[in-house]
């Protein structure tokens, strides 16, 4: 037997450590990684649901998809745009031409790489977010700011005192999106580096504003600096550390009640969410109605773990099934223009407010565990978010129509992009943003057990409460169709709950357990399988991917036409010579139709009600040549009655 020196094994222990490995039964099983966990206690009433996720794997045609877009946007931000730090980096250099939003950038942009990193742990997309922690590293300055304006304007220098002009900046949005990219970072990678430059940001604002008693509002332009709320209160999960709980409550009932001058409307308003949310008013007729509050709005989630006051989750559940129901449209995106109105059947919606709308979607299933919300995020997913990014994987839309044109945000937008960073605008940079949100929301974690959310062909890799390492190996084509089976892989054996999303539009769905069927599985539910879990175990489903249809109101801009979904996928028309937006499709065709799956998800051929052949496809890849479609259609021969919308009633898209 060899003889080992005893400075060996403190090595050996701090090899093990660092790795995140420990020795079982002679196995080497991998613990969870300690920058996953949070610092502070849920409070809430039944426990909400983290995020554990470590890696997607994913792979198919979203996959494809995703791994284009790496290849054409996130390897190359920094070689395409590398004026993208200048501002920051040279803050006085009057050349940059700076929009207000300027500050943004980056961190939007570093938010998406993060979570783009999480579904295939590609080598070159970590190093890709390393060096955007360098360069935030480099452009922090002695007090923690972290934006690209002079001493003299940063944050309300320049407009605190104005009382009609001049307008201010986004300086605590730009800093809130930074941030956010730093703690995405440093949770999905480690990077102590990036945990600590966001804490310094952090408390330079506590510093700036709370402590020297100057409010947030001063800033003016409330719906967007009031933002940093959403960061305050994630920040505290992480660290445990008071002063930012504190700051998120202070944010939410003193400065959401803060009168500021609107740039819009040109009138003093207060945007007072809170309390306009507890009355029943929908967003839609708020006080304040841009999409960019949903940011601040989503610090509802996080505080509610953190207190548990059930004040927070009232107005969380308040303000989503107002959005939800007044205010998605029927591609899956948010708001109409730049902001909510109250009428789901708007023209258009920015990428932005997409992309806003998932994250408040998230934070609101991570406390309600509401299957539905899951459902929705599932729709906006395929959808409005896919069918942003254009046929070339690299840039995403501006505007995104329901009937319309793709509308770049490069070519739109072009205004606010500066030398060197000629691809910038605010939708460019939050497009990875949403694409990959689906790692925020794909599978998540109780005490009792895991959530399947995302369905697709993928390897998802996460951990239950008790830290044990557990793989879903999904085998599917989906959503071409409605067959998933999943071989659950935990490296040790151990009993939880896994509850499987089930699709409210699924009305006729089957479950399997090793080849067993299931019993009282029912849509719009998570159907929880509690056992001991072991490596090979196969779970079966089958969902109902039957049409079904959204017909407009009667007292609606799209009456007497209704939107067509095949599962989560919406269907359109693409316009030419022959086919135009006028034409009427028969009921009864349409249910009959075959489902074709070899172009793009799916695609299906009808006769028109005069005998003319039309093709519908899926939303995410309509229109990608710049041909003009519609997704409002003129169904005939149908006896289908509108729904009215009502939370606890079915859903407006889910009429068959």
């Amino acid at each position: 037997m060899k003889k080992y020196k005893l400075w060996v094994f403190p090595i050996l222990i701090a090899f093990c450590v660092n790795t995140g490995c420990v020795k079982n039964n002679d196995k080497k099983v991998e613990k969870m990684p300690q920058y996953l966990k949070t610092t502070a206690i849920d409070k809430s009433r039944e426990g909400s649901l983290a995020n554990y996720l470590v890696n997607m794997n994913i792979s198919g045609q979203v996959g494809e998809i995703f791994e284009a877009h790496t290849e054409a946007w996130v390897t190359r931000v920094l070689e395409d745009n590398p004026g993208l730090f200048d501002g920051f980096l040279n803050p006085s250099n009057p050349d940059i031409r700076k929009a207000m939003w300027h500050g943004e950038f980056p961190g939007k942009i570093l938010s998406g790489i993060a979570q783009m990193y999480l579904t295939s742990k590609d080598r070159r997309i970590y190093e890709v977010g390393n060096r955007f922690v360098e360069y935030f590293k480099q452009a922090q300055r002695e007090d923690g700011y972290l934006g690209p304006w002079p001493e003299e304007a940063k944050f309300n220098n320049d407009s605190r005192s104005a009382t009609e002009g001049p307008w201010g900046k986004w300086d605590t949005w730009g800093h809130y999106h930074c941030i956010h990219g730093l703690y995405r970072w440093y949770q999905v990678t480690g990077n102590e580096d990036a945990l600590e430059i966001a804490e310094k940001a952090l408390d330079c604002i506590i510093d700036h504003f709370i402590t020297n008693k100057q409010s947030f509002a001063s800033q003016k332009w409330g719906e967007c600096n009031f933002a940093i709320s959403h960061m305050f209160a994630l920040m505290y999960d992480v660290t445990g550390k008071n002063k930012y709980l504190k700051a998120a409550e202070y944010m939410v009932n003193t400065e959401w009640k803060n009168e500021y001058l609107d740039f819009y409307t040109k009138r003093i308003l207060s945007a007072d969410w809170l309390n306009s949310a507890l009355e029943g008013v929908v967003f839609g007729r708020s006080n304040q109605t841009r999409w960019e509050s949903l940011y601040t709005l989503s610090t509802l989630g996080p505080l509610y773990k953190a207190t548990g006051d059930e004040t927070y989750l009232k107005a969380l559940d308040s303000l989503w099934w107002g959005m939800v129901g007044y205010d998605r449209h029927n591609i899956g995106s948010f708001g109409t223009g730049e902001g909510a109105n109250a009428n789901p059947y708007g023209d258009m919606s920015e990428t932005c407010n997409t992309v806003a709308w998932a994250v408040f979607s998230t934070e609101y299933l991570k406390v309600s565990k509401n299957s539905y919300v899951a459902d929705e995020l599932e729709m906006s997913f395929f959808n409005a978010i896919l069918g942003s990014l254009d046929k070339d994987n690299r840039v995403f839309s501006y505007a995104n129509y329901s009937n319309g044109q793709r509308d770049l945000a490069t070519i739109t937008l072009e205004g606010h992009s500066y030398a060197g960073a000629r691809d910038m605008s605010c939708c460019q940079a939050s497009g990875t943003k949403g694409l990959a949100s689906i790692t925020e929301w794909a599978i998540l974690t109780d005490a009792t057990g895991l959530y399947l959310n995302y369905y697709g062909e993928s390897k998802l890799e996460t951990f239950t409460n008790n830290g044990n390492r557990i793989k879903l190996n999904q085998q599917t084509v989906y959503p071409k169709d409605g067959y998933i089976k999943i071989i659950v892989e935990p490296e040790q054996d151990e009993e939880f709950s896994l509850h499987l999303r089930i699709p409210v539009w699924s009305e006729h769905s089957k479950i399997k357990l090793n080849g067993k069927p299931l019993e009282n599985v029912n849509a719009g539910t998570y159907h929880a399988i509690t056992r001991k879990w072991k490596k090979g175990d196969s779970i079966e489903i089958e969902l109902d991917m039957s049409l079904h249809f959204w017909v407009a109101e009667k007292n609606s801009t799209m009456r007497n036409r209704s939107s067509i979904y095949y599962g989560p996928l919406l269907l359109g028309v693409e316009e030419n010579d022959d086919i135009r937006n006028t034409i009427k499709l028969d009921y009864g065709n349409l249910k009959n139709a075959k489902i074709n799956t070899d172009k793009g998800f799916v695609y299906i051929k009808t006769l028109s009600t005069i005998g003319k052949e039309v093709t519908l496809v899926d939303f995410a890849h309509l229109g990608k040549n710049n041909s003009s479609y519609f997704t409002w259609i003129n169904v005939d021969n149908h006896n289908l009655q509108e729904i009215t919308y009502d939370r606890n009633n079915t859903p407006v898209w889910c009429n068959r």
